[in-house]
């Protein structure tokens, strides 16, 4: 309503100033004198009127600007009445003096029927998205900025062509246009009277249903559209052509309904964010494509955020720092090496736990920051404890499976070799079954060319993923990670004792060596030890600690 009003205000203002305009137009044409005096200045009648009769002309053009919907009727309706006005004496006093002014106001009507026509079609296109031809994200802020002036309930759906870029890639970007305006043309069947659709951007859509009465209509409608569908695309310039391929279109949905009091106080980028945020949620639900926004959602964003902020801030401001938990063989308690751990520290002495800020950092690419730090400290710090060390002792980092699955991360690993001068024999990368289904192929290439420079890699969690046997009989990994859910109930459930026993052997087979982890009693280790598990770490033998106790550990045995 501020907008509005405002708007009006302005239209009002040029309007009485293009009256006054031509109230004085009309007394200084009615005036004897030749000259007009202001001040010690003196004004011939004549180059007043015209000066009077080009603000009124400048005025009209600001009454466009200010609205060209609604301001060009107005601003040609005063010019007209000026025209008149001009007309009036040539037929009253048989005068052609006003020829100048009419032939002025004869153009200035001109002029403002070719603004009006250029505003137009660049408001139009401002407002609309090149490809689809539909409203575009201004034109939806605009929209729904005037709807929930007015406190209009209505729900927002926000849709995605999923894996749009692979589209892209794989048959090129005109095909992916086509695929665009094909979804719009689906998506503009869908809509109803006080309805509207916009392109938010390339492959991301919103649709304004009118009201919330009719929510389970509305679920409906979006759950029949995001089902995956079969697209026929052509690669000539002809549809018709045979040249055409079937490309397999999946959406993604997320609903949000504004008709609370709450709801409809926000605005129309944070009503979208709640609708992107619902959506993204489908990419954790295995089969649902569609997902209602609720608060929970909006408190679990404001985390997400918060954590993101911290992670920042911690590599900036060096609040991490790492721990090192000691690995021992099964049997002699002999040490194998240590597995690194990330911890963050604030400087109000605040801990804050990993399990806070690591999920917030693996659901966007800080992960691979962390990675990238703890593995240039790690490398670095260890190094001392190495040089001073004549055993073999294995420095164990875990490495998420965006890294790991990253084209560059062999190169990465081998550029910190090189400048931090580890031992790459030393050097043990964990990653988890997850890694594979990130980037199975890419993975797979960085694994064997760790291994080619000496690296070791170890499996993680091992037991707890859904990789097949088969797949895993292929893996080139060295250590396997029996996961401490596993060891948990080794105690007391037999299942899970013949379920571990079945994992270390597994683990043999593939001629890896098996560590337990999580292993905190002495009947767990004496069931380990039975089941012939190589390692163990777990507070047991060894609970995380500084690199300074590391190093004691490490004196301790050498001695």
């Amino acid at each position: 309503m501020k907008d509005i009003s405002r708007k009006t205000v302005f239209l009002a203002l040029c309007t009485v100033a293009n009256l006054i305009c031509a109230i004085l137009i009309t007394r200084v044409g009615g005036l004897s004198a030749q000259v007009i005096r202001i001040g010690a200045f003196g004004i011939p009648p004549i180059s007043l009127q015209g000066i009077l009769s080009a603000l009124q002309q400048f005025t009209c053009i600001l009454i466009v600007f200010i609205s060209y919907r609604n301001g060009i009727f107005l601003a040609l309706g005063l010019s007209v009445i000026s025209l008149a006005r001009a007309i009036i004496p040539i037929i009253r006093f048989h005068s052609l003096a006003p020829i100048a002014g009419m032939m002025g106001t004869a153009i200035s009507i001109f002029s403002l029927a070719i603004i009006y026509s250029f505003y137009k079609r660049a408001s139009v296109n401002s407002l609309t998205d090149f490809i689809t031809g539909l409203r575009n994200r201004r034109s939806y802020e605009k929209e729904m900025t005037e709807r929930l002036c007015v406190n209009r309930p209505f729900c927002l759906a926000c849709i995605e062509i999923e894996d749009f870029k692979q589209i892209n890639t794989e048959f090129g970007m005109q095909v992916g246009d086509r695929i665009l305006q094909r979804v719009a043309k689906k998506f503009s069947a869908l809509l109803g009277k006080g309805d509207m659709l916009f392109t938010i951007t390339g492959p991301t859509f919103a649709i304004v249903f009118d009201g919330v009465e009719n929510a389970t209509v509305v679920e409906e409608k979006i759950k029949d559209i995001v089902r995956p569908q079969p697209v026929a695309i052509s690669f000539a310039r002809n549809e018709s052509s045979d040249a055409s391929k079937k490309c397999a279109v999946s959406l993604a949905a997320g609903l949000v309904y504004v008709a609370s009091p709450s709801a409809l106080k926000k605005n129309a980028s944070a009503i979208l964010k709640d609708a992107e945020t619902a959506m993204l949620a489908t990419r954790n639900m295995q089969d649902k494509k569609i997902c209602i926004f609720d608060e929970a959602m909006e408190n679990a964003e404001a985390k997400q955020k918060e954590a993101e902020f911290l992670i920042h801030e911690a590599l900036e401001k060096d609040y991490f720092y790492l721990v090192y938990q000691p690995q021992f063989t099964t049997g002699k308690k002999e040490l194998r090496g240590f597995e690194t751990l990330i911890r963050c520290k604030k400087p109000d002495g605040a801990i804050v736990s990993p399990a806070f800020f690591i999920p917030a950092a693996e659901k966007s690419n800080l992960i691979m920051k962390i990675d990238d730090y703890v593995l240039r400290r790690a490398m670095t710090e260890f190094k001392t404890i190495l040089d001073s060390m004549k055993k073999a002792c294995i420095l164990s980092i875990n490495v998420s499976a965006k890294n790991i699955g990253s084209e560059n991360f062999a190169d990465k690993v081998w550029a910190l070799l090189q400048e931090t001068k580890f031992p790459a024999q030393n050097l043990e990368i964990e990653i988890t079954e997850y890694s594979f289904a990130e980037s199975m192929e890419t993975t797979i290439e960085n694994i064997n060319s760790l291994k080619a420079l000496g690296v070791q890699i170890a499996l993680d969690d091992f037991g707890t993923g859904y990789t097949s046997i088969a797949q895993l009989m292929k893996l080139p990994v060295n250590l396997l990670k029996i996961d401490k859910s596993l060891i948990d109930d080794i105690e007391t459930n037999q299942t899970m004792r013949d379920m571990v026993d079945s994992v270390i052997y597994m683990g043999h087979i593939m001629n890896c060596e098996v560590i337990s982890e999580g292993v905190e009693n002495e009947n767990q280790l004496a069931m380990l030890k039975e089941h012939k598990c190589d390692f163990i770490q777990g507070f047991v033998w060894g609970k995380p600690q500084s690199f300074s106790d590391t190093e004691q550990l490490c004196l301790q045995q050498e001695a």
